[in-house]
């Protein structure tokens, strides 16, 4: 992993921010942190990020419409889905939209750690 990836981490609930952003902190990521659709819009116009942890539920829209913008701003953008929703149906759509890698709700450090490993094997 490189040192200077960059992560934005896009959920509405503080604590699962908080919490994967002290786990990705801790790997050497520099972490960006939001909980909109409109706030993540506006950090794609600020930073570049190799990385997004994406929930699919947000006060502002579904996750799944934020995809096309983040691959709009950088192409090899690696997306993983995080969402208690973890049923057929979200994980075909995710497939459909490219996403890297689906990370159900809740997960712990070794999920994530896998996630991470393989989105960047």
């Amino acid at each position: 992993m490189n040192n200077h990836e960059s992560v934005l981490v896009v959920d509405d609930e503080i604590e699962i921010c908080m919490l994967l952003a002290n786990m990705l902190k801790k790997k050497g990521y520099m972490v960006n942190c939001v909980h909109t659709i409109q706030d993540a819009r506006q950090s794609l116009v600020d930073n570049e990020f190799d990385l997004l942890f994406l929930d699919l539920n947000l006060p502002d829209g579904l996750g799944f419409h934020f995809i096309e913008d983040a691959r709009s701003h950088n192409k090899k953008i690696k997306v993983i889905v995080i969402s208690a929703y973890d049923g057929n149906i979200e994980r075909q759509r995710a497939e459909s939209e490219g996403v890297n890698y689906f990370l159900p709700k809740p997960f712990n450090r070794n999920m994530v750690n896998q996630a991470l490993t393989d989105v960047n094997p």
